[in-house]
């Protein structure tokens, strides 16, 4: 991470310490109010959708819910002007990392041609993606401002993005330990995608997405830290890898990013590229169905308020039963078992106003053996 000026550090300190204080004091006590607001309401409250009428008019959710998403703007926007000073310098260090290869590759495809629910919220005036302006796509520098406002995000900025990488490393490790070929898709700026080739260091290991801007700092990153691995353009739906090309298929945090038909594809096309007997494995957000009614409506801010337009759409869906309908066997689902002592979350764990394991959330699945599709 560049080198950020006193000015900025006040400012990034101060985002996180509102939005701390904002989840712990005014979340908690408006969720703790909860049974004093059912007592109050004369219709019977039966799912995360009935909260609302509860909180919409009230206040203090009005303002809880102005903190977060003002505050994520700020952190964006501080991130932004922190990175434009450095710009001249960061731009040199990817222009030489995007043709170097001493450890992984980088595969960049001009042809590739984005879908439209990659780029309407840009292109429309609608928010972006998390409110990064201008999305994950158009700014050549978005993994430097991802990377110090994502930390921000993390309530963690001071110690890096990466700082804290044990849950992916919990996860990683339910993964088959023999696995030869792995693909991360959507892995954005390669978070997971370099605990895999660490940790499965005789794995060839390849991370996908649509976005250049964010493979090539992946890519940066993965060649400063020696991790091998190989970047490359793609979209998900089409990777474009031959029949059972894979042992482990997996993702981090994308399946919320994207509208209901894309994911199916996405999934289908998993199957195809997995090998019989392969493992599909998805780390994200848990579903509607794992929360309490109010714990839910608090979690779906993010749809309304923090441009994920597609967030309720998977959380209050069947995944499991999705898996099992697309031919997918030995369906797992439920929260990652991990614990680091000492880490009390980041603003994604503490939505509900307080530090919530239950919120990573593992889902895998196998593709059958030619033998158990024959059955």
């Amino acid at each position: 991470m560049h080198e950020v000026s006193h000015d900025r550090t006040s400012r990034l300190d101060f985002v996180e310490g509102v939005r701390s204080y904002n989840y712990s004091f005014t979340v908690r006590s408006l969720i703790d109010d909860y049974p004093n607001r059912v007592a109050r309401e004369a219709s019977p409250i039966l799912n995360w959708r009935d909260v609302r009428k509860l909180y919409e008019s009230d206040h203090a959710y009005l303002m809880a819910c102005g903190v977060q998403r003002v505050m994520q703007q700020l952190g964006w926007t501080t991130a932004a002007e922190s990175v434009m000073e450095a710009a001249p310098e960061l731009r040199k260090r990817l222009e030489e990392t995007r043709s170097a290869q001493d450890c992984g590759t980088l595969t960049l495809d001009d042809s590739l041609e984005f879908p439209e629910w990659y780029t309407e919220h840009t292109d429309t005036g609608r928010d972006d993606i998390h409110l990064v302006p201008g999305g994950y796509w158009q700014d050549p520098l978005v993994g430097e401002v991802y990377d110090l406002g994502g930390s921000v995000y993390r309530l963690a900025w001071r110690a890096g993005y990466d700082a804290r990488p044990g849950a992916l490393e919990a996860f990683v490790n339910l993964a088959p330990p023999d696995a030869r070929r792995v693909l991360d898709l959507g892995c954005s700026f390669g978070g997971l995608t370099r605990v895999f080739a660490r940790l499965l260091p005789n794995a060839e290991v390849i991370g996908i997405d649509l976005s250049a801007a964010a493979l090539t700092y992946a890519h940066m990153v993965s060649e400063q830290a020696k991790v091998p691995v190989h970047f490359r353009q793609a979209d998900a739906e089409r990777t474009g890898y031959e029949d059972s090309h894979f042992d482990v298929v997996t993702a981090f945090l994308l399946l919320h990013e994207v509208p209901t038909p894309v994911r199916i594809r996405i999934l289908q096309e998993a199957y195809r590229i997995l090998r019989p007997g392969g493992t599909l494995m998805f780390l994200d957000i848990p579903p509607y169905s794992a929360l309490s009614p109010v714990e839910a409506w608090f979690e779906s801010f993010d749809d309304r308020g923090n441009g994920e337009n597609f967030w309720s759409s998977f959380l209050d869906s069947d995944f499991p039963a999705v898996l099992s309908s697309l031919g997918f066997t030995d369906v797992t689902d439920g929260p990652l078992e991990y614990d680091e002592p000492g880490y009390w979350g980041s603003a994604a764990l503490w939505r509900t106003g307080k530090f919530n394991p239950v919120n990573r959330w593992v889902t895998t699945a196998k593709k059958p053996t030619t033998t158990e599709a024959e059955a």
